[in-house]
């Protein structure tokens, strides 16, 4: 199998197993799976404003600040008032929640030495440039698709996917350029 060809599959095959870590976590938790991506970019990035966490979610503030509810009534997450600014307010995770984190997580950190030590320091590098690149491709053309959602039945999905790749097509340009900028090897 050609290594393009294996990497595509190799790199399908991670996104479905990490989804089905991700609903087993949603389910174990008992929220669902949006609810769980919200608290994840709470646990990676630290405490935030729901405006914040609206961005790196791609959710609406109105969305955000329906599931913050259902969280913060789960006792997953707790609302703090900005001590300078009482308008602003954060949301984090509650000591409960962490702790169910890093019990559901810790396998991860007892295998990741034994992953790492597969791999050269420059490879573990083009490795994680490779899943920012990836995650940043991915974001952006979400960000476009949702441009070309529109329910109806399948003749129309047909129009709207050819218009989505017309337009995926059209910013590949920028997209190949800001990578070429990027890529110290080009």
């Amino acid at each position: 199998m050609p290594q393009g060809v294996r990497r595509q599959q190799a790199a399908r095959a991670a996104g479905v197993a990490s989804d089905m870590f991700d609903d087993a976590v949603a389910r174990f938790m008992n929220i669902n799976r949006t609810d769980a991506r919200c608290m994840d970019i709470i646990d990676r990035l630290g405490r935030m404003t729901a405006g914040q966490l609206a961005k790196a979610s791609g959710l609406t503030t109105g969305a955000v600040t329906v599931m913050v509810d259902r969280l913060a009534n789960a006792g997953y997450v707790a609302r703090e008032r900005d001590l300078g600014d009482r308008r602003k307010v954060w949301i984090s995770m509650t000591p409960e929640a962490n702790a169910i984190s890093r019990a559901l997580f810790s396998h991860y950190r007892m295998v990741e030495p034994v992953v790492q030590a597969r791999f050269t320091p420059d490879q573990m590098a083009a490795i994680i440039e490779y899943l920012e690149v990836g995650a940043e491709i991915s974001r952006r053309y979400a960000a476009l698709l949702e441009q070309h959602i529109e329910p109806g039945p399948m003749s129309q999905q047909l129009l709207n996917a050819q218009r989505f790749e017309q337009a995926a097509h059209a910013s590949m340009v920028t997209m190949i350029e800001t990578l070429k900028a990027r890529n110290p090897l080009s």
